[in-house]
């Protein structure tokens, strides 16, 4: 019983090993093929998708899964981020952003994990007023 407990744990370790490198290697090479570009390119496409070459940059190096937390924020809100991407892609894409580079992960994970219902992540998350304007939006069109 002792050796199938140190087994699975073993797995574990080596699938979450995998995991940590294959995250590592993919955003090596997102920042890699920005690399490869020249200036003038890299500004191009940040331009077309709606961020500064600096944002641009910085959103390549992050994990991959940088913004899950926005997800899991806006699914206790019982918010569609799916539909939210569908009807209003600019918004969502911002959204997304903002929450890629925020500095208040640690934070916003504990809140999440702790009491998701406490209003206290409003005070420094930066997608508190998108977030509202989605909740009102959404129950303007209820009341109608």
């Amino acid at each position: 019983m002792v050796n199938m407990i140190e087994t699975n744990e073993m797995m574990s370790l080596r699938s979450k090993l995998a995991g940590w490198w294959r995250n590592w290697r993919s955003r090596c090479d997102a920042v890699s093929d920005l690399d490869c570009c020249g200036a003038e390119e890299v500004e191009r496409v940040a331009r077309d998708v709606g961020v500064s070459s600096t944002d641009l940059r910085t959103m390549a190096g992050k994990w991959p899964g940088a913004a899950d937390l926005l997800r899991h924020r806006m699914a206790h809100l019982d918010l569609d981020s799916i539909e939210v991407a569908q009807t209003q892609p600019l918004v969502m894409r911002d959204l997304q952003r903002s929450c890629t580079l925020c500095h208040n992960k640690r934070r916003c994970t504990r809140d999440l994990s702790r009491d998701p219902d406490d209003p206290v992540w409003q005070n420094y998350c930066s997608n508190a007023i998108t977030l509202t304007a989605l909740l009102t939006e959404r129950a303007s069109k209820v009341i109608r």
